[in-house]
């Protein structure tokens, strides 16, 4: 460094002088911290990104694929936090600041944050927990506190949720007691199907029966069990029996799958003539009838008269 500064024309007298050989040598040792640790953070990425390239090939629904960009994500952020703080520590020290006094006020002082941050603090346990149990993936399709969507990001403190009708939800990590999740293993299809009173439902099954199985027959690479069932009666309602169409499918079909069923036996119930019921009401109305006069009276007067007065008065 000296050198350098030699050929670009310093004076010798002023790089000889003590005190600017120590800042030198504490600039280069500032340059080379803050150099190591944009390193450090390199291989990081550069780390995580190969481990998600060896699951890319997989679907997005494998739950492989998404613990390893969810874990990713957070490996990347985490060692950015830490990894910095550690820098920055380093450079104050070389800088000349008692490191040890600072860490102690740095300790009273988030011992203080911590009281007041509580929620916050069980946020982020919360979220690192449910990340290292994997339970929760990017892409799954759930519930959490009323809120049905599919999650698009599992931070470390907040889980980001977007609805059908595209709002994303921010659920905090600590606040998620109950969930159910949709995307694990596999699904089932549910169609309920409401037949007539008047029909014959041991002729109408059969129907349900073909059609199911011809839909299965076109989508075998999305049903888990090739028999679907096509259940009886479930329920008398107020204008219709309820029969219903069961199939197992993969994560994620299961609302394609209804749809296209419904259109299917909507189809078939056409070309049959049968018929899809809907509610009536059958109304009953009474007529009141005026109360019977006793025999022998007469009709009543409009209004009632007074005597007429007499002439000779």
């Amino acid at each position: 460094m000296i050198d350098l500064l030699l050929q670009l024309g310093a004076p010798q007298a002023w790089l000889d002088s003590p005190g600017l050989q120590v800042l030198l040598l504490g600039a280069v040792r500032i340059v080379i911290i803050l150099a190591l640790a944009a390193l450090v953070l390199a291989l990081v990425r550069r780390g995580t990104e190969r481990w998600i390239a060896t699951v890319a090939d997989r679907p997005a629904t494998d739950p492989k694929r998404q613990r390893a960009v969810t874990l990713g994500t957070l490996l990347q952020s985490t060692a950015g936090y830490v990894v910095w703080a550690v820098a920055g520590i380093m450079v104050l020290s070389e800088v000349g600041l008692d490191i040890g006094a600072l860490i102690a006020t740095a300790g009273i002082a988030g011992l203080a944050v911590g009281f007041g941050a509580q929620t916050l603090v069980k946020d982020v346990i919360g979220g690192i927990f449910l990340l290292f149990d994997d339970i929760l993936h990017v892409g799954d399709l759930v519930t959490i506190d009323g809120h049905t969507g599919t999650i698009e990001e599992i931070g470390v403190r907040l889980i980001k949720l977007r609805k059908f009708d595209g709002e994303l939800v921010m659920i905090p990590a600590g606040e998620v007691r109950t969930f159910g999740n949709k995307s694990v293993q596999w699904a089932r299809s549910i169609v309920p199907v409401g037949l007539s009173y008047e029909q014959d439902v041991d002729a109408i099954l059969p129907v349900m029966e073909r059609v199911a199985n011809e839909w299965v027959a076109a989508h075998e690479e999305i049903v888990l069990d090739e028999t679907p069932q096509v259940q009886g009666l479930m329920d008398f309602g107020d204008s219709s029996v309820t029969a219903r169409v069961v199939v197992r499918v993969t994560p994620g079909e299961q609302y394609a799958a209804e749809r296209e069923l419904r259109q299917r036996l909507k189809r078939a119930f056409d070309a049959k003539g049968i018929e899809i019921p809907f509610p009536q009401r059958t109304m009953h109305v009474a007529r009141r009838e005026a109360p019977a006069r006793p025999p022998g009276a007469g009709d009543a007067p409009d209004s009632p008269t007074s005597p007429e007065p007499d002439a000779n008065q």
